[in-house]
């Protein structure tokens, strides 16, 4: 044990002894100027930064996670909830029964989950608008639950002003089978879009800008995909209740569905481009 004490205090005076000659070597004169003189030390110059730090200072996206994990329950409990509903609306959809009109009739009596996936739509397109402005356009709200909130109810007014239209126009010149017809495979359809745009828009939540926009271009993909397949089955609903030519549906096409997207598209270009 002692020899192991004297051991340690010889290293200690030894590295004691050589800092004490470094330290008088430095002193010296001739140490100085060959530090100073050096390249590579510059001991006399002044301090340069050369490396300005970065903080990362990530975006605060609780809430906004917040959101999408009730999304994504709220679907679940739905999914769970009214399974045979679920069930018949995604075989309507894809067509893989010839029963369309007894389906159709049962998803009617069925005002509860159809309200849900209504809302449920309604919800991811106000998150779906958000999301796209905030990241490509300029928000002029405070912060992005003024817009989702602005947007939320922009797309519930404008679905129920159509609504509203269809039904009216339906009482006025005697179709309301029709009228009933297109605006069940218009709501049809929404709730299939809400399906499908719930995994891009919690992908769209969280991306990176390069994987935003490739999510955001295939979200306009389904969206088109979905807009030509509503307009095809609408055209042929609505032609076994009414007499109407092909030519008269494009004319309403263009006013009634294509020129609102275009005027919603202009008018987000406007005020928060």
């Amino acid at each position: 044990m002692r020899r192991y004490f004297f051991l340690i205090m010889y290293l200690f005076s030894s590295a004691v002894a050589l800092s004490q000659e470094g330290l008088a070597w430095y002193e010296s004169s001739a140490s100085r100027e060959a530090l100073r003189a050096h390249p590579y030390f510059n001991v006399a110059g002044p301090v340069l930064l050369q490396r300005q730090m970065i903080v990362h200072d990530p975006d605060n996206k609780d809430l906004v996670f917040y959101a999408m994990v009730a999304l994504v329950l709220s679907y679940a409990i739905i999914q769970r909830a009214f399974p045979k509903y679920m069930q018949d609306l995604f075989r309507l959809f894809f067509r893989t029964t010839l029963k369309q009109r007894h389906l159709s009739e049962q998803l009617s009596q069925t005002p509860l989950p159809s309200f849900l996936l209504n809302v449920f739509f309604f919800m991811l397109a106000g998150f779906y608008l958000s999301l796209w402005i905030e990241q490509t356009a300029h928000n002029p709200f405070a912060d992005f639950w003024t817009l989702f909130g602005y947007l939320l109810l922009a797309v519930a007014a404008a679905y129920l002003t159509k609504y509203s239209i269809l039904r009216l126009t339906g009482w006025l010149f005697r179709a309301k089978e029709a009228a009933n017809s297109y605006l069940f495979t218009v709501f049809t359809i929404n709730k299939m879009t809400g399906i499908f745009l719930l995994p891009l828009v919690v992908v769209m939540a969280f991306a990176i800008p390069s994987v935003f926009a490739i999510t955001l271009l295939l979200s306009w993909i389904v969206l088109i995909a979905l807009l030509l397949y509503r307009l095809l089955l609408s055209f042929r609903v609505v032609r076994k209740e009414v007499q109407l030519s092909g030519f008269h549906f494009l004319l309403y096409v263009a006013g009634f569905e294509i020129a609102p997207l275009l005027i919603i598209y202009k008018a987000i270009l406007l005020n928060f481009g």
